[in-house]
């Protein structure tokens, strides 16, 4: 019975994120229509991921009577040369990388036409030549290739991609003047430096809205896409594991489509924002160790998104950060 407590304590902060699930489920995989319970369990898992939304408040509002968690929660990170938009940015281009050697668009079973495959290939080899000439330029092609992967590709694949790929975009294009020489002597007259403070809260909101969409996408409206991960790689439903055997697939399922919508609809609100990303850091990092090197691939991106906002704070302090001018973009 006590293994059963420490089974429903541990069902409110589901381990695995499993964002992505579809990257494990083989394109033309014909998934069943199924439904996700709705007994007593249920009602503990999504009233689980309200108590961690109400947490958020929580924190928010001590944090802002205290001057010494105030300062963690809310004030920006000195960062010499925005070391940490640097690390994005060969982040997504490892990913890139990656891509091109194991022949993939965005991500693993990425369902292309074969006679298209050339475009996916073409973009993605543009993206690691352009970051090293032009932010800006980079940035309009990420935008272009959130919208290929939507309407060129496959729609149900490309939006699993689509909201981290514009927010990324947009946030090359605000940042490009502030970073890359060449962009600042092309582009300054544009005045994009004057917003430039706008991109984390970009990154931010696109992370969260995309969180949202793989929740509903993968998890709540399609859960057997999960089922069938969780099939093939039944360790990760550890309750059962524990002894819990009305623990099942689906449950598994709806616990992590709520937390990872709880988890996106608090970062795009915007509160104790440094909170929500430990939280969404630790379930990230202990996805990754357990499903091995491609998840943290796949994952990178977001891991450097994470970096961006750590430094950037609250939403209050990002939105008036400012920053001196830097070196020319890296490689």
């Amino acid at each position: 019975m006590k293994m059963r407590y420490f089974a429903v304590l541990l069902c409110l902060i589901p381990l695995p994120v499993l964002a992505h699930v579809r990257w494990f489920v083989p394109v033309g995989t014909d998934l069943p229509v199924m439904s996700l319970p709705t007994d007593w369990l249920a009602v503990l898992l999504v009233s689980g991921a309200l108590v961690f939304m109400a947490s958020v408040f929580v924190v928010e509002r001590i944090a802002a009577q205290s001057d010494a968690l105030g300062r963690f929660v809310f004030s920006s990170l000195k960062s010499k040369h925005h070391m940490e938009w640097y690390l994005l940015f060969l982040l997504v281009n490892l990913v890139f990388v990656h891509n091109l050697l194991e022949g993939e668009f965005l991500g693993p079973h990425f369902f292309v036409m074969p006679d298209a495959m050339m475009i996916g290939v073409v973009l993605q080899a543009m993206v690691l030549i352009l970051s090293v000439v032009s932010l800006l330029m980079t940035g309009v092609l990420l935008l272009v290739i959130a919208l290929c992967g939507v309407i060129v590709f496959s729609f149900e694949s490309g939006i699993d991609y689509f909201f981290e790929i514009v927010a990324l975009g947009l946030a090359y294009i605000l940042v490009s003047t502030r970073i890359n020489t060449l962009d600042r002597s092309a582009f300054a007259r544009f005045g994009i430096e004057r917003v430039a403070h706008l991109a984390p809260s970009v990154l931010r909101i696109g992370l969260g809205l995309q969180l949202v969409v793989l929740a509903i996408h993968n998890k709540l409206y399609e859960p057997a896409a999960t089922y069938f991960f969780l099939s093939e790689h039944p360790y990760y439903n550890f309750p059962q594991y524990l002894g819990w055997t009305e623990f099942t697939h689906l449950h598994f399922a709806l616990a992590a489509g709520v937390f990872e919508a709880a988890f996106g609809i608090m970062l795009m609100i915007g509160l104790a924002t440094r909170y929500v990303l430990l939280v969404v850091s630790f379930f990230f990092v202990s996805t990754g160790i357990i499903s091995g090197l491609e998840e943290v691939m796949g994952h990178l991106p977001i891991f450097g998104v994470i970096a961006v906002l750590f430094v950037a704070g609250d939403r209050r302090s990002s939105d008036t950060q400012q920053g001196p001018l830097l070196a020319p973009s890296p490689a």
